[in-house]
């Protein structure tokens, strides 16, 4: 095995992509590197920024209807002597969220190609302390926009860089496990949000809403501490800088206790970058995202964070409360911790199967459950209208279907994006998926809204039919064109992407 100093002199030659730690038996890639507590502990820490996204979304989702809130940003209506906040504003505050967090996952390519992950993680965090400053001494909802401003960049950063960082410093092992631990701390986020909501409730002056905000401050503080006792950078961000001795002590901090060749590791990373730069020397571009075989690996990268929305988060993972609000249940808020529960227990179950039953699987499964759910919500659209029990049949089905989606969808889709890329493209193909869920994300919230309410279009638990269709399409796209990725190296990945090897044939 070539020294990283060797491999480095000669550019051109063909280099061994397969590390001698990957051994291939019957057709399939068994992982022999030790996978330790401490690799996942660390992967934890990293992943702790998604508990900002889940308590952001769910805070700000939810003080939008507590009245000093209203009565802070609203307008008084003379006429009915009621104080409301104008649908205008929030459609404003909505799209300029989205829109920073498009930007920012666009922008955060770029960065974390150009100043690391650990800098980019950082990054993150400060823009939500910045946002949560800007909320708390918000006078009008102007001033509000700022604040979304803020808490979007903080999302977009956020989706760009984690994946990236963790897939890189995570044994090929537990790697899955690893990764799907996003939406893990997205879930717990939004529960930690709803019980913090369910507190300042009872605060009758506004406080009842800056106290939630003053909450947020509490994740950020924590990751920030995780930040300080995290000291370590991707050894592939510092090979691609050409600093082998940095990428080296990297590893050995984060390999220690391992009986592991350093130089062998660190020659290794060198050869899998080296052998995809080998046809263009220039720095990575998001141009390259759509060359070759890089586009079929941004497209699949692209495909299960869309589907995350096009299955139907926007109507059953966002709508829970409104169905609970006309079924007549006295204490929505039980309902509601037990939904987040459910959800929770659902993705630490994900986090059983990703390791064992592979990634394209349980994906599959969990559409066919989530189809099944669409179906039945859809049909409640037609029968019982306006009955307790309609209402409450709605509540249900949309709480199973969160199992199904947390259990697949939404803890595999990011998995596969940290995976699925080339390892020199990685940071800019999780930007661009992460930049298809915002703005897919940010279509839906603005017609979903247009879409149930009876003020509208009145469709109600009709528009599951919308959703259905969509998920029907995207199942069968799934099925043809996602590729297995559980235990695969990323070298081995390439080898089979070079080779064109069809979805269904990556196991052969």
């Amino acid at each position: 095995m070539e020294k990283p100093t060797d491999i480095k002199r000669d550019m051109t030659k063909d280099v061994d992509l397969e590390p001698a730690r990957i051994e291939v038996v019957e057709g399939t890639t068994t992982v022999t590197t030790s996978s330790s507590f401490r690799d996942q502990f660390r992967a934890v820490k990293l992943h702790k920024r998604a508990v900002l996204a889940g308590y952001d979304l769910t805070l700000i989702g939810s003080i939008i209807a507590n009245n000093e809130f209203v009565q802070q940003f609203g307008r008084y209506d003379d006429t009915s002597q009621t104080w409301s906040l104008p649908a205008n504003y929030q459609l404003v505050w909505s799209i300029v969220q989205y829109v920073s967090a498009t930007v920012s996952a666009l922008c955060g390519g770029y960065l974390n190609d150009t100043f690391g992950r650990r800098v980019c993680f950082l990054i993150t965090v400060l823009l939500a302390v910045c946002g949560t400053f800007v909320e708390l001494f918000s006078t009008n909802w102007k001033v509000w926009i700022v604040a979304k401003i803020f808490m979007g960049s903080a999302m977009g950063s956020m989706q760009a860089n984690t994946q990236t960082f963790v897939s890189e410093i995570t044994p090929t092992s537990i790697r899955g496990l690893a990764l799907s631990l996003f939406q893990f701390w997205v879930i717990s986020g939004q529960l930690i949000a709803s019980c913090v909501l369910e507190g300042t409730s009872h605060v009758s002056d506004s406080w009842s809403w800056k106290g939630a905000v003053v909450s947020q401050f509490g994740p950020s503080l924590f990751c920030i501490v995780m930040f300080f006792s995290f000291g370590v950078e991707s050894p592939y961000f510092l090979v691609s800088k050409d600093r082998m001795e940095d990428a080296r002590a990297a590893l050995a901090q984060l390999r220690a206790g391992e009986n592991i060749d350093l130089d062998e590791e660190v020659g290794h990373i060198h050869a899998t970058l080296l052998h995809e730069r080998r046809a263009q020397e220039n720095a990575p571009s998001l141009l390259e995202c759509f060359q070759g075989t890089n586009l079929r690996r941004t497209l699949l990268a692209c495909l299960p964070v869309v589907m995350q929305i096009l299955l139907g988060y926007p109507l059953c993972g966002n709508y829970l409360s409104y169905f609970l609000s006309l079924s007549g249940v006295s204490n929505s808020f039980l309902i509601t911790v037990i939904s987040v529960v459910c959800s929770l227990v659902a993705a630490l179950f994900a986090f059983v199967l990703i390791e064992r039953v592979g990634r394209r699987r349980q994906m599959l499964t969990g559409c066919c459950g989530m189809l099944v759910c669409l179906l039945i919500i859809s049909i409640l659209g037609f029968e019982g209208l306006g009955q307790v029990w309609n209402y409450q049949s709605l509540a249900a089905f949309c709480i199973i279907w969160a199992v199904f989606y947390y259990a697949s969808v939404g803890a595999v889709g990011w998995a596969i994006v940290g995976e699925i890329s080339s390892s020199r493209l990685r940071a800019k193909t999780t930007s661009l998926a992460a930049l298809s869920s915002s703005l897919t994300n940010m279509v839906w919230s603005i017609a979903i809204p247009y879409l149930v309410n009876k003020e509208n279009a009145n469709l109600g638990a009709k528009s599951a039919l919308i959703f259905l269709g969509f998920g029907f399409v995207l199942t069968g796209v799934c099925f043809l064109c996602l590729p297995e990725t559980k235990g695969k190296s990323f070298a081995r990945l390439d080898a089979l992407f070079e080779a064109r090897t069809p979805a269904r044939k990556f196991d052969d």
